[in-house]
């Protein structure tokens, strides 16, 4: 199954899982200090970083089936 998580900037990522609970963990292996400070400094230019705790909870909050 495809599942996809959503930023609250609008950008989407999609990974490919049996079920939610292994998309949840394969975007939380993807989102790493390192990634989130990319993806902030692409898509959240100005904004200050957010924590891995977070970033891991609005994964959790925003993966849905696809």
């Amino acid at each position: 199954m495809t599942f996809k998580m959503t930023c609250s900037c609008g950008d989407t990522m999609n990974v490919e899982a049996e079920n939610r609970d292994e998309a949840v963990g394969k975007f939380k292996a993807m989102m790493d200090e390192g990634a989130i400070k990319t993806h902030m400094d692409e898509k959240h230019p100005g904004e200050p970083l957010i924590s891995v705790a977070d970033c891991h909870k609005m994964i959790e909050e925003t993966t849905v089936a696809v």
